[in-house]
């Protein structure tokens, strides 16, 4: 059954969010306090608002895109979600306080639980966490330690209150498998389950929603041990519990660092600078460095012109788009970002939808131009100052990228393992060739890490009688694939058509191959499957008859 991804998500949200609302309400609201159960039906309420507002919001505008969107923060989508994780917290150390009769290291470790969750509210306005080294692995060990705590404090009090730091666990669960998970994962597209998606899904509502809703689940726990430790809360309990959230956003708001905008995200710093007044200060991609947003200052002039960008990924070599997007830039600010202190730099979605059969393993660029609507006409701008490569006066280049294939378990060891995690693990050359012909040799390659530096790989015949070299060099994977380029986990095979010369000696020639930097000419050393080192970094390929 084939079904649009934007159908598919709306009832996969409907199927996760449905039954288990319908669970909470029918067997835990009872057990409930009425202040504890409109906090929790007011906060689900807000979550399905801003899950369905991500969903069907269409913006116009980059600041309406930036507003509804679950990719960026600082909005309303974020601000929900962390004033749900600072209530959370809150209940946890106000319960933590007021839970007089249990022992003191329970309440100790309540405490500490709700001061953890105060720092995830933070973080999920601020979002700070991306510039850290290994930061899901850090997350994923504090959700593990929250849990260990729950699981603990339930297996030591009673069944009332365990039930509450069991759904706990249970809500850890989830925003784990939201937060961590699902974003290992490169895409959610073509066959999910037993439908096939025309499409991709969009991955980050998916992981936004399992947290959103995993962050519920915790907040209805610990809801519940408040209403298990204080069943009947006084007049001046039952207002602090309204004020909290009211109190929570308006802090949101004081720390927003909206006004310094231009700081504030992080970015790769860029400097292209158009006639029209557009100028690019910096520019992010994801972890597939597929292009995310840059960061844009528009004079005001460019503001009120009809100011907009084209995107593409172009193949390097036959200069096709294999992506594109068109969009205006962001003509219309939020008014009450201004003042003394702020720059008018905003951050532009630059986000792709990659077609599902786009070729993978070529080396493309991300080329940016900026036009201006003029009538039915659409007028590219002119770069200025680029501190980026131009492919004309009007395309810069912001990046260059690969669409990365999925690459089948290695079946034995490598021939030849080259330093820097490169390995050769197979070829095919032909026994005999004609002088004057075109020679194919198949060459199979395999990485365990990144590439960061430009190779050759050189192919020599040595007559085995007179000691005449002949060579034939190139990029191991052509032009197609530079090793700059080359990712952990690839692997591909590249047919060469090496021209043979026309006078080339007859006779019979050892076969050697290797690889060697770019920049210097230093040949990379490479060892064969026993470890042992080939001399002069040369892997040998066996003989070949030349015919004359």
């Amino acid at each position: 059954m084939i079904v649009a991804p934007l159908t598919f998500l709306r009832v996969l949200l409907f199927l996760l969010f449905a039954p288990v609302s319908l669970c909470i309400f029918r067997w835990l609201f009872p057990l409930m306090t009425p202040i504890a159960r409109r906090l929790a039906a007011g906060v689900l309420a807000a979550l399905a608002f801003v899950i369905v507002a991500a969903i069907v919001v269409q913006p116009t505008t980059a600041t309406e895109e930036w507003l509804w969107s679950v990719r960026f923060e600082w909005n309303f989508i974020s601000g929900v979600a962390s004033t749900q994780l600072a209530l959370v917290a809150a209940v946890i150390l106000l319960t933590s306080w007021l839970a007089r009769e249990r022992p003191t290291w329970q309440r100790l470790c309540t405490a500490g639980m709700g001061l953890a969750f105060l720092f995830i509210a933070l973080e999920e306005f601020l979002d700070t966490k991306h510039p850290v080294p290994d930061w899901p692995l850090h997350y994923a060990m504090l959700g593990a330690t929250l849990a260990a705590i729950a699981a603990i404090i339930a297996l030591r009090s009673p069944w009332g209150m365990r039930l509450w730091f069991i759904l706990l666990i249970v809500g850890l669960s989830v925003v784990g498998a939201g937060a961590i998970l699902l974003d290992a994962l490169s895409g959610i597209c073509n066959q999910v389950l037993f439908f096939y998606v025309d499409g991709c899904l969009n991955r980050s509502i998916v992981e936004e929603s399992l947290e959103l809703l995993g962050s519920w689940l915790t907040l209805v726990a610990m809801l519940g041990w408040f209403s298990y430790t204080v069943p009947k809360p006084g007049p001046r309990l039952l207002k602090i519990l309204y004020a909290l959230p009211v109190v929570w956003i308006l802090i949101c708001i004081a720390i927003s660092p909206v006004p310094g905008f231009k700081f504030s995200l992080p970015a790769e710093p860029v400097s292209v600078r158009f006639e029209s007044g557009l100028h690019v200060y910096g520019y992010s991609s994801d972890d597939q460095r597929l292009p995310a947003s840059a960061f844009l200052w528009l004079s005001k002039q460019a503001v009120e012109s009809g100011l907009g960008y084209s995107l593409h990924l172009v193949d390097q070599v036959t200069g096709d788009s294999i992506a594109s997007r068109n969009d205006f830039a962001d003509r219309v600010h939020l008014g009450f970002l201004s003042g003394k202190s702020y720059t008018p730099v905003f951050e532009q979605p630059l986000a792709l939808q990659i077609p599902p059969h786009a070729p993978t393993n070529r080396a493309l660029w991300v080329v940016m131009t900026v036009w201006r609507e003029h009538g039915d006409e659409f007028v590219y701008q002119k770069i200025l100052e680029s501190d980026r490569r131009l492919l004309s006066d009007t395309q810069v280049v912001l990046d260059e990228l690969v669409l990365r294939a999925q690459a089948a378990p290695s079946p034995a060891a490598p021939m030849a393992t080259f330093d820097g995690g490169i390995a050769l693990e197979g070829f095919d050359v032909p026994e005999r060739a004609r002088a004057g012909e075109t020679m194919h040799v198949d060459f199979r390659w395999r990485t365990d890490a990144d590439g960061s530096e430009d190779y050759a790989q050189f192919l020599h015949f040595i007559h085995e009688e007179s000691g005449a070299l002949w060579s034939f060099d190139q990029q191991p994977l052509g032009p197609r694939l530079p090793t700059r380029l080359w990712y952990s986990g690839m692997a591909d095979t590249e047919a060469w058509a090496a021209p043979l010369p026309a006078d080339l000696e007859s006779g019979t020639y050892a076969v050697f191959t290797g690889l060697y930097r770019q920049s210097d000419l230093e040949r990379l050393p490479v060892e064969n499957a026993d470890g042992t080192p080939f001399i002069d970094a040369s892997v040998p390929l066996g003989s070949l008859q030349i015919d004359a």
